[in-house]
């Protein structure tokens, strides 16, 4: 087995410390001298995906590679190595936000921080979410979402509060001052429908941020199923009240601002450009695809730890949401 390592000199935790974090993997391999391990320190937006998919396609045997940094890093390593079979990813979380290993739960991320864990754990299989030319392990976040979340990054970045508190905080704010609606079209496999909305989110998992935990109820990583929640624009009135219980999963308490649905593959567009935060990359279309393939990446998972399993029961397909809307 070959080990790789991605280290992201930018991720928000590594905080200058490039030199620290490479004498911590010279260290851990020190006693091991028949390991076979490279360090790469990427170099510019996206280096992370080219230098995984030559380093992998070139070797004949595993490649073990470690995503050290955040969403940001871990979503370019996946598009460097989505489809090679060789391929096993970890990922150390230094970033400011690592969505995927929230869904976990908080208390198991000191078990991503152990080059022990991930060297020598066992792998499973995990989801991703196609978008045009990308995969996401993560979610979308689509205009009013997208927004909330730059706010709330720039609010814990420059002021060292809370994240989670930010991105909550955030959110009510922007729910506040920018009231604006788009009109959106929605096409799955059974269904197509059009409405004004406020913020969409497309997920695979159960978190985004800091801990938000919208989609706690519905999305899992290996159920082969994508989750999308349509948020209408919610009265002042309410407005505390229905973005909380959306942040904790409650949002089924409000079926009249926010509605959720389950597909396989997904169209939305709009007659104007839409802001679209992809685990932390940002684009700007008037249209996107997604499409789930399911079991596509070798996840290593830490010992103790299992991913979640989706429910017994769990509704089967978006249209089983279609008199809903």
């Amino acid at each position: 087995m070959k080990h790789l390592f991605i280290v992201n000199p930018k991720a928000g935790k590594i905080n200058g410390q490039v030199n620290e974090i490479k004498n911590d993997i010279e260290s851990f391999f020190a006693s091991r001298p028949e390991a076979d391990y490279t360090i790469h320190v990427t170099r510019w937006k996206r280096d992370a995906s080219g230098y995984t998919l030559r380093y992998a396609s070139g070797a004949r045997e595993i490649v073990r590679i470690y995503a050290m940094g955040g969403n940001g890093t871990f979503y370019e390593v996946i598009n460097g190595a989505v489809g090679l079979p060789n391929v096993q990813i970890a990922w150390y979380p230094l970033g400011r936000n690592n969505s995927l290993l929230h869904s976990f739960g908080t208390e198991y991320l000191p078990a991503f921080q152990s080059l022990m864990n991930l060297s020598l754990s066992r792998v499973s299989t995990i989801d991703t979410i196609k978008t045009e030319n990308n995969y996401m392990t993560g979610n979308a976040l689509i205009d009013g979402e997208a927004l909330a979340f730059k706010w709330g990054e720039y609010l814990a970045d420059h002021f060292a509060l809370p994240r989670r508190s930010c991105h909550l905080g955030a959110s009510i704010f922007s729910a506040l001052i920018h009231r604006q609606t788009r009109h959106y079209y929605f096409e799955m496999e059974n269904i197509q429908f059009h409405g004004d909305f406020r913020s969409i989110l497309v997920t695979n998992v159960s978190t985004y941020g800091a801990g938000l935990r919208p989609a706690v109820r519905d999305a899992f990583i290996n159920d082969g199923y994508m989750d999308l929640y349509t948020i209408k624009r919610i009265p002042r009135s309410r407005l505390v009240k229905v973005l909380r219980d959306y942040i904790q999963g409650s949002y089924y308490k409000w079926p009249d601002y926010i509605r959720h649905y389950r597909c396989k593959k997904l169209r939305i567009f709009s007659d104007s450009i839409m802001t679209i935060i992809i685990d932390g990359e940002i684009f700007y279309k008037n249209a996107l695809d997604f499409e789930v393939f399911p079991a596509s990446v070798n996840f290593v998972c830490p010992p103790g730890i299992n991913i979640p399993a989706p429910p017994v029961g769990k509704l089967p397909a978006a249209e089983a949401y279609e008199t809903r809307e």
